[in-house]
C-alpha cells in the first residue's frame, strides 16, 4: 500500500526508467511494470497526461518498433490505460449495441451472422465500440468483441446455459429462492463463466491491436437510494473527460459477465470490492443510449458512422382485460415493465440521430418466451420468427450493411496522420515550456 505522495514518486521514477531504456527488450519490460503500476493506482495518469510527454514517447516507440509484438502489446495497454484512443477505422464512430434477455440471446445472433455473411468482416472488426448488458447482452458483447470467437460458439453458448444453468428441479429451486434468493444454481453459472471468459483483466485486452472497445453493464445496489449503473470497461477515460457511469477496467472477464447478469431471483447478487452488483437489466434494459455517451467521450469529434441497437424480441398481448381494476400481481408485473422498457431509448435516439445511422432491430414475437426459456422447440422457433422478421426488413438490413462497408478514405487517413502530428508538436512544446 502507498500512499498518493509515494504514487505519484513511483510513477515518475517509471516514466524516467522508460526515457532511459535503450533496447526494444528493457523497454517493454518498463513500460509493463508502468502498466501494472497504473492498474494499481488509476490515479497516477493525471501526472503524465497534461503534459503529454509520455503519450509522444509511447506513440514514438509505437512507430518505430513495428514488428516488436510483445513492446506493441505493453505500448496498447499503456495508452489504454491512460485513456489514449486512436482514430476510429471507419469514417466515423461504428457502435452496437445489444440489450439483455437471457437466453433470448439466439434473436440477436441471427442478425448478426447475416453481418458477417455481407460484409466478409468479423463482428469485432465491424463496430469500434460494443456494449451489453445482462445475461445475454454482456456476454455476447465479451465473446464477439474481447474473444473474438465465432458466431456458431456463441450459439453453442446459449445452448449450454439452458441445459447446464437454466434446468432446475422445480423443489430444489423453491428451495434455492428461500435460502439464497436464486432459484438456479449460481456456482454452475460462475463456473461457465470462468471457463468460457478467463480471468484475464479487462484491461489487458488492450493489447490486441484488432480489439475494439467492450464494455458490460450491472447494477450496484448498496450506493445510497436506488441502484446505480456500473460499466465494466476494457479501456480507460482520459483524464479531465469524466464518464457519467462509474466504472473501472481493473476486473476480470468473468466478473464483468457475473455482475451484469446477476438477475434478481435467478442468481445470487455478486458481492465485488464491496459493492453489491445486481443485473443491469433493472435499470437499463438497452444500454444504447451508454453507449452512445461512452464513445462520444472517446472520439469527441468524430461523427456516428452507424448505431446499431439489437433487442431480443418483444411481445405484447393486445387483449383487454375485462377487468375495472388491476391486481396487485399486475401493478407489479407493469412496474417491472416500465423499469426495464427497452423502447422509450429507441425512440430518443431514433429523434435524435439521423435515419440512415440509428438502426434499431427487435421483432415482435408471437408468444411470450421467459428470460429461462430452455426448450429447444421454443428456442428454433425464436430463430425462425426472427429470420421471417428480418426477410420482412431486409431493405433495411442491406442499408446497414452498405453503412457498415464505408470504410474511412485515405484523405480522412492523411488527416488523421496530421492531426496526430500537431498534438504531439503541442504537447512537446507544453512540456518544454514547463521545464
Amino acid at each position: 500500500v502507498l500512499t498518493r505522495r509515494q504514487a505519484e514518486e513511483t510513477t515518475f521514477r517509471l516514466i524516467l526508467r522508460l526515457e532511459q531504456a535503450s533496447t526494444p527488450d528493457v523497454m517493454t519490460a518498463c513500460i509493463e511494470v508502468l502498466n501494472e503500476h497504473l492498474i494499481r493506482f488509476p490515479a497516477s495518469k493525471m501526472l503524465f497526461v497534461p503534459q503529454g510527454k509520455c503519450i509522444v514517447n509511447l506513440l514514438r516507440l509505437r512507430r518505430t518498433y513495428k514488428h516488436h509484438q510483445g513492446l506493441q502489446a505493453s505500448i496498447r495497454e499503456a495508452l489504454a490505460l491512460i485513456g489514449y484512443v486512436d482514430p476510429v477505422k471507419g469514417h466515423g464512430i461504428r457502435v452496437l449495441s445489444i440489450d439483455g434477455g437471457g437466453t433470448r440471446g439466439v434473436v440477436p445472433l441471427q442478425l448478426l451472422k447475416i453481418l458477417e455473411d455481407e460484409t466478409g468482416r468479423k463482428i469485432y472488426q465491424l463496430f469500434d465500440y460494443i456494449c451489453g448488458v445482462s445475461t445475454e447482452g454482456a456476454i455476447l458483447a465479451f465473446m464477439l468483441g474481447l474473444g473474438r470467437v465465432s458466431l456458431e460458439e456463441c450459439t453453442e453458448m446459449y445452448r449450454q446455459i439452458g441445459t447446464e444453468v437454466f434446468k432446475q428441479n422445480p423443489l430444489v429451486g423453491t428451495v434455492n429462492m428461500g435460502w439464497s434468493h436464486s432459484y438456479y444454481d449460481t456456482a454452475t453459472w460462475e463456473r461457465i463463466l470462468q471457463e468460457t471468459m478467463g480471468s484475464d483483466l479487462l484491461i489487458k485486452t488492450s493489447r490486441n491491436k484488432c480489439t475494439p472497445k467492450v464494455s458490460a453493464v450491472s447494477a450496484v445496489v448498496n450506493w445510497g437510494t436506488g441502484p446505480k449503473a456500473f460499466v465494466f470497461r476494457n479501456y480507460s477515460h482520459k483524464p479531465g473527460c469524466p464518464s457519467r457511469f462509474s466504472g473501472g477496467s481493473d476486473h476480470k472477464m468473468w466478473e464483468a459477465v457475473r455482475a451484469s447478469s446477476a438477475a434478481p431471483g435467478y442468481f445470487q447478487e455478486f458481492l465485488l470490492q464491496n459493492d453489491i452488483h445486481q443485473d443491469g437489466g433493472i435499470i437499463m434494459n438497452n444500454p444504447c443510449n451508454l453507449a452512445v455517451h461512452e464513445s462520444r467521450l472517446m472520439w469527441p469529434n468524430t461523427p456516428f458512422q452507424c448505431v446499431l441497437s439489437l433487442g431480443t424480441g418483444r411481445y405484447d398481448n393486445v387483449k383487454r382485460s375485462p377487468s375495472t381494476s388491476t391486481s396487485l400481481r399486475a401493478n407489479i408485473t407493469n412496474l417491472i415493465f416500465s423499469a426495464t422498457d427497452t423502447e422509450g431509448v429507441h425512440t430518443l435516439l431514433g429523434d435524435l440521430l439521423p435515419p440512415d445511422v440509428y438502426f434499431r432491430f427487435n421483432p415482435m414475437m408471437n408468444d411470450e418466451v421467459s428470460l429461462d426459456e430452455n426448450q429447444p422447440e421454443a428456442l428454433d422457433k425464436l430463430v425462425m420468427e426472427t429470420q421471417e422478421y428480418l426477410e420482412t426488413n431486409r431493405s433495411k438490413v442491406a442499408k446497414l450493411c452498405l453503412v457498415l462497408n464505408s470504410q474511412r478514405s485515405p484523405v480522412d487517413r492523411a488527416k488523421d496522420w496530421i492531426s496526430q502530428r500537431t498534438w504531439e508538436m503541442k504537447k512537446m512544446l507544453i512540456f518544454i515550456s514547463m521545464i
